[in-house]
């Protein structure tokens, strides 16, 4: 192996230990990490078997990692599995904030990413057809005097699984964000 290749190694290993001293992870909590993120139902019991520790160190540690925030369940739907449509709509906006907040309560809003670039907001909506996608964005962002420019793409496929939180009360219309959106979607 070259000193080139040796020293690139090194570096990454160094940002590895400084990722990790940051969010306060040991070789162990790493593997327990790696093995949730593979098998999301495996348990206590066999992590123990795996790290050669007792089950309730194993559950001491996973609550750790969870009031740390560093590890967090989310409920929802596999996107790959159903059949909805998503929708990645980026949006170019004086008032980031605003439209986030426009979405709070609707029940098709699934999260929002504040970004950099020529789009400085990417929203992402579900829906089972593609008219209520169309709709929320006609309604709430094409014609809002603080957005300038509107990009809706639909999501086709994930390489990985994709879990989406749905709001189970999906098609009651109390739910909506104000009363003209009921009649645009």
């Amino acid at each position: 192996m070259s000193k080139k290749n040796i020293s690139g190694l090194l570096e990454i290993s160094k940002e590895e230990d400084n990722f990790n001293e940051k969010l306060g992870l040991d070789n162990r909590d790493k593997i327990i990490l790696s093995l949730i993120s593979k098998h999301s139902n495996i348990s206590q019991e066999e992590i123990a078997k795996h790290i050669k520790l007792s089950q309730p160190s194993v559950g001491a540690r996973i609550k750790k990692l969870r009031q740390k925030g560093i590890l967090h369940n989310v409920n929802g739907v596999n996107f790959r599995i159903v059949n909805l449509n998503l929708a990645k709509v980026d949006v170019n906006s004086t008032d980031t904030t605003s439209i986030i907040n426009e979405f709070k309560d609707c029940p098709f809003f699934i999260n929002a990413l504040i970004t950099s670039g020529k789009y400085n907001l990417c929203l992402f909506f579900t829906a089972i057809d593609l008219k209520r996608l169309e709709g929320i964005v006609n309604h709430h962002l094409r014609n809002n005097s603080k957005v300038k420019d509107v990009e809706l793409n639909l999501v086709i496929s994930t390489t990985k699984d994709f879990v989406l939180p749905l709001n189970i009360n999906h098609e009651d219309k109390k739910n909506l964000c104000d009363e003209k959106c009921k009649y645009c979607i």
